[in-house]
């Protein structure tokens, strides 16, 4: 597979056109992509297009949402579009896929149930439209065809609102997507869920513009009932977002038990030097299980999210975290996730992928993301051999902050 680059210009122009009239021509399209709020965003809020331009639609979703993306759940229900979440249900119908679109994912490691997706549908050679954001360490292509839509962006959503406005400006007899709630609130959570809530802005036009395109028609598309009116709670104020601020608050939405948790686990921060570190291995685990569900299970996807976050708010320049999971194939690993803090932008994360090799060596897995956030993956070992190890690490990453990322 070949390395993703940025397209621009004449180039750009023409793989849009391109994957404009494919998507008009398309009659059955498969979307796939990493799960996130961003990734999901783009899946979903394309998709209640296309639905509506009686196209079908299948979304691969391995596991659910969670609590916090339970809305997203809600609205694909509530749509009737089919999730697919198993090898089995995707056999079901390879058959009728005629164009497969892939969201928001680095390589083909972080796709779920990618070695399926490939035998099943992709041996058949459908359309493929890949549409992403991700540049440097281990991304990749998908597929060694296809119409490429790679450009930077603060999210993917941002991508799918260009293409939600080609769709419409080309035929504006159809339904304007940017009438819809749905389709906006899929737009605006990947917006919100990639830049941490708006603290972290790669491309401050961009942001503003769709935040204010986007926030804008939220506020003015939602309508309430009246107060006298106690028959549709749904509608209240305190159930039914109508604008940005409340997406985030549900993103970022805490149990009593699980802010109790996330307390908890926030006081066993270490720092190295320049580095907030946390480890989430399973000694931890046994430390505070009493206050803590396992690390694995739904309940603590959100506080995970918490977490990345905070961490590196605890030294002012970056921090790491690490915990053991599965990969998108289904292999045990640890994942090493960095991210920068949100005011610091004095080093470029993805120049750890080479130590990360050198550390580990037949142990690494992959990995990739953006400068200031990414995520690598190592077979699994020894839990006092793995801490040791990330002590070069640290060492690495506190020299590159000392002399500016240099």
């Amino acid at each position: 597979m070949r390395v993703k680059k940025t397209i621009d210009g004449s180039t750009w122009e023409t793989n849009m056109g391109q994957a404009i009239d494919l998507i008009n021509s398309s009659n059955s399209i498969l979307f796939s992509g990493d799960i996130d709020p961003d990734s999901v965003g783009s899946m979903l809020s394309l998709s209640l297009y296309l639905d509506q331009l009686d196209k079908k639609v299948f979304l691969i979703i391995p596991e659910p949402l969670g609590d916090n993306l339970d809305f997203f759940e809600k609205i694909i229900s509530y749509n009737s579009i089919r999730i697919l979440r198993t090898p089995e249900e995707i056999d079901t119908v390879r058959d009728e896929i005629d164009t497969v679109i892939f969201c928001d994912t680095a390589n083909t490691k972080l796709v779920p149930l990618y070695p399926h997706i490939s035998k099943s549908i992709l041996s058949k050679k459908p359309n493929v439209i890949e549409i992403d954001h991700h540049f440097g360490a281990d991304s990749e292509e998908l597929t060694d065809y296809g119409i490429k839509l790679f450009r930077n962006a603060n999210a993917n959503t941002e991508i799918i609102g260009d293409i939600l406005e080609m769709l419409y400006n080309e035929n504006p007899e159809r339904p304007n997507p940017f009438s819809q709630r749905n389709i906006i609130l899929g737009l605006i959570t990947g917006l919100l869920g990639d830049t941490v809530g708006g603290k972290v802005i790669h491309y401050k036009e961009d942001y503003d513009h769709w935040m204010k395109k986007l926030g804008g028609q939220l506020k003015n598309i939602t309508r309430w009932r009246d107060s006298a009116d106690d028959t549709r709670t749904e509608d209240c104020r305190a159930s039914k977002f109508g604008d940005p601020t409340q997406i985030l608050d549900y993103l970022n939405k805490l149990t009593e038990d699980q802010e109790s948790c996330l307390n908890s686990l926030n006081s066993r921060v270490e720092i190295k030097g320049n580095m907030g570190f946390l480890s989430l291995l399973p000694s931890t685990y046994q430390e505070v299980n009493g206050v803590c569900q396992s690390f694995e299970s739904d309940w603590f996807v959100d506080i995970m999210g918490l977490l990345l976050n905070s961490v590196p708010e605890k030294s002012g320049h970056a921090g790491v975290v690490i915990f053991e999971g599965k990969n998108a194939e289904g292999e045990d690993c640890v994942f090493i996730k960095l991210r920068r803090a949100v005011d610091f932008s004095g080093v470029d994360l993805r120049t750890a992928e080479d130590k990360i090799k050198e550390l580990f060596g037949d142990l690494y897995m992959g990995g990739g993301g953006h400068a200031g956030a990414v995520s690598f993956r190592i077979h699994r070992l020894d839990e006092k051999e793995l801490l040791t190890r990330l002590e070069n690490l640290f060492d690495f990453l506190n020299s590159a902050i000392d002399s500016g990322g240099k």
